[in-house]
């Protein structure tokens, strides 16, 4: 049976994962414009998502590990 915690936090890390990437690529983009005024705020705004980022990984793992949810429940089904 799927957990329904366990996909609501598993979105959650994807489409925070997803958000960091993105705020990495801005970043990229900026630096290889040489335009350093906005560098500082764009590598905030990158740690910032990446601190989103984690902060839902952990709370994945925490229910994992005290809910004892299966990793199998999602082989039927498809990606989002």
């Amino acid at each position: 049976m799927v957990c329904p915690e366990r996909v609501r936090l598993l979105n959650n890390y994807r489409d925070a994962v997803h958000r960091y990437s993105e705020s990495v690529r801005d970043l990229v983009e900026l630096i290889a414009l040489d335009m350093s005024t906005d560098q500082e705020l764009f590598r905030r705004r990158a740690r910032e998502a990446w601190d989103i980022s984690e902060k839902a990984r952990v709370a994945l793992a925490r229910h994992e590990g005290s809910h004892f949810c299966d990793r199998s429940d999602f082989a039927d089904l498809t990606p989002v």
